[in-house]
């Protein structure tokens, strides 16, 4: 697990390094400086020609001790200087006196001079207005510049939080941020300004990280091997639970099949999908491991009694997959939260009816997952989609902690929480998975996983990480331009298999 940061959590774990711990201010610009130019070395082995554009602050002071070790490498390096009134951090004083004593170039004006790389250190994460005046100039005439270009901390003008762009913003091949993520690398257009983006380690304390305690946090690969449920050899398929799919309806087989099949290839013990008569055959064909249930959508008599069968025998339900909005997708879904008294997992079609019905919320027995898209988020809680984009983990929390249920809310960064202070912000998966299919996939992971015993909470962040993993194994394969649902399910054997 490693934890993602706003610019003022940043701050804070910056402050308490120094000001508590005692750590010099100094000594993490030199580590900062060291690592940029390490990188730097490792896209450019040779000698270059380097310029770096800087302001008076803590970023600025990275920068001039970045230009001061690249002088001393053999580079040829010009930096450019934006005084902003006398203003000038300690840190950066003590940096600029360093290198007018080893005669670092400093240069008046931005022509353009061939340089190999243009490295951005005007502002760092703590930048809370607009890009204006000579800044914002300088700024687009750094992107005009030909070049590799490199970003330090984060690039100017990119909202640490947001990933928003602050008036204008810097152009960045690569971003070398400090400590930890930025969140704003990660949202929005942040994520196409800040290229490729290396986090490296500067010495900041785990206690001060801690201290602060961010909002935040994402996996790793290594994270995998201890979350996923364990399996054990005297076993049989009781053992690994009983997933229940309730949905699909006339012409609208393929998103049960896509949950199902998801929750087999997690490992759960036994999937029934319970859907419209109409998709016998197809569910037959398709996935013949599948058990099934059908009921005629005309007679209100055979559906209850399919869900009634359905809520005695599952341990776990999907209920929304392709299942419309009609008066029988209706009487279902009101039927399931009612009456189901463990967890329901709802998707799809589930959503647009339970907004509807936000009475069956405070009527429900069941522990509910929701995994909305932004716009089934809007209808649910009444906020626009530009709203909920804007505050994506205040939504997802505000709405779980009322509702006291988890909200897996669906984005190029999706945010998994259940209202706690913390909440789960993935970081895998690829454009590609852009495609129809992909979040009934998603359902179908989740409920596997609580198949096997683990907790809604849980199986819903450990099912949004493999998702995205499944999704990049898949882009491999196929590419992200090709890629369909079912090639995400087929991906998900590799990532498990390690």
């Amino acid at each position: 697990m490693k934890y993602i940061v706003s610019g003022t959590e940043m701050a804070e774990i910056d402050t308490y390094a120094t000001k508590v711990i005692g750590l010099s201010q100094m000594a993490l610009m030199e580590r900062a400086a060291l690592k940029t130019f390490e990188f730097i070395r490792s896209k450019f082995p040779n000698r270059i020609k380097v310029l770096v554009a800087v302001t008076g602050g803590n970023n600025g002071g990275d920068g001039i001790a970045l230009a001061r070790m690249l002088s001393q490498f053999g580079d040829d390096v010009e930096v450019y200087y934006i005084d902003e009134n006398g203003h000038q951090s300690e840190g950066f004083t003590k940096q600029y006196e360093i290198a007018k004593k080893l005669q670092i170039r400093f240069i008046d004006e931005l022509v353009e001079s061939g340089y190999d790389v243009v490295v951005d250190a005007l502002f760092g994460v703590g930048l809370c207005r607009a890009i204006s005046g000579k800044h914002e100039e300088t700024v687009r005439m750094l992107n005009d510049l030909k070049g590799f270009k490199l970003a330090i901390d984060i690039p100017s003008g990119v909202d640490a939080y947001t990933g928003f762009i602050r008036g204008v913003a810097f152009k960045a091949d690569a971003t070398v941020t400090f400590g930890l993520m930025k969140l704003g690398l990660m949202r929005g257009i942040g994520t196409e300004y800040s290229g490729q983006v290396e986090v490296v380690g500067i010495g900041f304390p785990k206690q001060a990280v801690e201290y602060v305690s961010p909002k935040l946090y994402t996996y790793e690969l290594k994270d995998i091997d201890h979350l996923l449920p364990s399996r054990r050899a005297d076993t049989h398929k009781g053992s690994y639970g009983k997933v229940g799919i309730i949905g699909g309806s006339k012409n609208m087989a393929g998103a049960v099949l896509f949950s199902a099949e998801a929750a087999y290839r997690m490992g759960c013990g036994l999937v029934k999908v319970c859907t419209d008569e109409v998709n016998r055959e197809i569910v037959q064909t398709k996935l013949p491991e599948a058990l099934l249930d059908t009921y005629n959508r005309e007679d209100k008599l055979s559906i209850e009694k399919s869900i009634w069968a359905m809520m005695d025998w599952a341990d776990v339900l999907v209920v929304g997959p392709g299942i419309g909005q009609t008066e029988a997708a209706s009487t279902i879904v009101k039927q399931v939260l009612r009456y189901y008294e463990r967890t329901v997992v709802l998707d799809a079609d589930g959503l647009n009816i339970l907004s509807k019905n936000m009475d069956l919320l405070t009527e429900t027995r069941s522990q509910i997952v929701i995994t909305p898209h932004l716009l089934e988020m809007s209808r649910l809680c009444g906020l626009t989609t530009s709203e909920i984009k804007e505050k994506m983990m205040e939504t997802a929390q505000n709405f779980a902690q009322e509702h006291k249920l988890t909200v897996v809310l669906k984005d190029s960064r999706t945010i998994v929480s259940d209202g706690s202070a913390q909440a789960y912000l993935n970081w895998t998966g690829n454009n590609g998975m852009a495609t129809g299919g992909t979040g009934d996939v998603l359902s179908g992971m989740i409920v596997g996983l609580i198949a096997q015993g683990m907790e809604p909470f849980e199986a819903a962040k450990l099912g949004v990480y493999l998702h995205g993993l499944a999704g990049e194994k898949a882009a491999m394969s196929v590419g992200c331009y090709s890629m369909l649902a079912g090639d995400i399910v087929k991906s998900i054997t590799k990532v498990l298999e390690g």
